[in-house]
C-alpha cells in the first residue's frame, strides 16, 4: 500500500491585505513540521502542492525543515481553497439582510462573527442557495475529487505522498473517501488545524483513513500555544 501525508497549509494572514500569504508563525509552523517528519526519517517520492502561495509556502517551509530539495513538485489546482470573499458577496446579493452579513460588512476583523458567517454561508452554499457564486459546490466537490483520482492514481507499493492543501479542500478529500453527506462535511473543515496531517494508505482501488487532523510536531505542552486554525 502506498501512503498518503495531507497537510493543510500554515497559518496565513488573517486580516491583511493579502492573506494568502503565510504569517511569521506560519513560516515556523512548516519548518518544524519538516523537523518532526525529518526526525522519524520519513521519505517522500512524490511532493504535490496546491496552486496557492501559502500552499507553496508551506512546502517551502515542510522541505527547509526535512533538509531536502522541494523544487521537484507536482502541481494540483484542485487542492486549491474556495474563494470565500466571492461567495460572501454572492451570498450579500441574495441575503444582504442577514444581520450577520452585515456585521461582518462592517467590520471585517471580527473573527468570531467572521467563522459564524462562515459556516453558515458553506452552509448554504451547499445546499445550491446563493445565485451567481462563482464556483458552484458541485464545481469544487468534482474539483477536489479529481485531485484524489490523480493522486490515488501514483499508487504503487511503498509509495509515498505529501500533498499541501486547504480546509475546505482537504475536508472535502476526506468526505468523499469516507463517504460523508454534503452537510457535515464543514464540520471537518471549521475544526482544521494549521499544517495538520490527515494520513492514508492507499492502492489505484481503495483508499483508507488512517489519521485526520493532527499535529504531532505541536503536541506537547510547551508547543499547545502555537496551535492555529486561520
Amino acid at each position: 500500500m502506498s501512503e498518503l501525508y495531507l497537510v493543510r497549509h500554515a497559518q496565513a494572514s488573517f486580516g491583511a491585505a493579502n492573506y494568502d500569504q503565510l504569517s511569521g508563525l506560519g513560516h515556523q509552523q512548516s519548518r518544524w513540521l519538516g523537523e518532526h517528519l525529518g526526525n522519524r526519517g520519513i521519505n517522500f517520492d512524490t511532493l504535490v502542492v496546491g496552486d496557492m502561495n501559502r500552499h507553496h509556502q508551506t512546502l517551502d517551509g515542510i522541505c527547509v525543515g526535512m533538509g531536502i530539495d522541494g523544487s521537484d513538485r507536482l502541481v494540483l489546482p484542485g487542492l486549491n481553497e474556495y474563494n470565500f470573499t466571492e461567495m460572501t458577496e454572492a451570498y450579500g446579493l441574495t441575503y444582504g439582510d442577514d444581520p450577520l452579513y452585515q456585521q461582518i460588512a462592517a467590520d471585517p476583523s471580527d473573527r468570531k462573527n467572521y467563522y459564524r458567517l462562515l459556516r453558515k454561508v458553506l452552509t448554504v452554499w451547499t445546499q445550491d442557495k446563493i445565485p451567481n457564486v462563482p464556483e458552484s459546490w458541485g464545481d469544487f466537490k468534482a474539483r477536489v475529487n479529481d485531485s484524489q483520482q490523480q493522486i490515488q492514481a501514483m499508487a504503487d507499493s511503498g509509495k509515498s505522498v505529501l500533498a499541501i492543501g486547504s480546509g475546505g479542500s482537504i475536508s472535502t478529500f476526506v468526505g468523499l473517501v469516507l463517504g460523508i453527506p454534503d452537510e457535515n462535511i464543514f464540520d471537518l473543515n471549521l475544526q482544521y488545524k494549521n499544517t495538520a496531517i490527515s494520513h492514508f494508505f492507499f492502492n489505484n482501488k481503495k483508499m483508507n483513513l488512517s489519521g485526520f487532523n493532527v499535529v504531532p510536531h505541536l503536541d506537547t505542552n510547551e508547543m499547545e500555544g502555537y496551535v492555529t486554525y486561520g
